[in-house]
């Protein structure tokens, strides 16, 4: 049992990034887990990497950071995203590329596991939006929780039809939502605590400075529009 912070979806947010972490501390978290990209989208992808490691967080593969290490094409992406990823490949250091190319794409712990998009065929990076869909997840997983990212959008499913609250009995999916690119109509970063053991979850809605990331963006070369496109405001 232990309280967990959950996060996914940064996307090189470095003010968003430092916002959930400042609210996350708080909680005195004994397991912080990043759900992957932690790349794409955002000016900072060097810095978010270096804040991610500093706190130890156990951390899984987005598809994002999979296109940065070549492991994705860059036909999935499209710009002024792929023009991005292409410099953040030559931005990044022969160590943060062998971090991100380390990086599992399924990580499992004592009752839970973590995967970008879904730990049942994680290199397929399936948007799991439906609760259908994730009730038939979580029927194969042996763990009581199962955390994603990848839509960026939180969500909370549950094994048991109209169980709104974490149960001893139930199975969970847990998406936090994204820290540096919501869409959920929501600009603000978006990330979770969770207690297993005193049963308590939370999702919180957290405003940072969003001008910072669209400056980052437009002294790396990307217009106003682009760098609005990019981070979704």
């Amino acid at each position: 049992m232990a309280k967990i912070a959950l996060l996914s979806d940064i996307h090189g947010n470095l003010p968003a990034l430092k916002k959930v972490i400042s609210v996350l501390e708080q909680y005195k978290p004994e397991i912080w887990i990043c759900l992957g990209d932690i790349v794409g989208y955002g000016p900072a992808a060097s810095e978010c990497i270096k804040l991610i490691r500093e706190l130890d967080m156990i951390c899984v593969k987005g598809n994002h950071d999979a296109g940065v290490t070549n492991e994705l094409t860059i036909k999935h992406f499209r710009n002024p995203n792929r023009r991005l990823i292409e410099q953040t490949k030559r931005e990044l250091s022969n160590d943060e590329m062998d971090w991100l190319i380390k990086l599992p794409y399924v990580v499992k712990g004592e009752n839970w596991i973590a995967a970008h998009a879904t730990p049942e065929y994680p290199e397929k990076w399936e948007y799991l939006e439906s609760a259908f869909r994730a009730r038939k997840i979580l029927d194969k997983v042996e763990e009581q929780f199962c955390f994603i990212g990848h839509t960026h959008k939180p969500a909370f499913i549950s094994s048991q039809f109209g169980a709104p609250k974490l149960s001893k009995e139930g199975k969970f999916i847990i998406n936090p939502g994204s820290v540096g690119q919501s869409r959920d109509g929501d600009y603000r970063a978006s990330c979770a605590f969770l207690d297993t053991k005193e049963l308590v979850y939370e999702n919180y809605r957290l405003d940072f400075d969003l001008e910072e990331s669209l400056t980052g963006l437009m002294k790396k070369g990307f217009s106003r529009e682009e760098a609005t496109q990019l981070l979704k405001v």
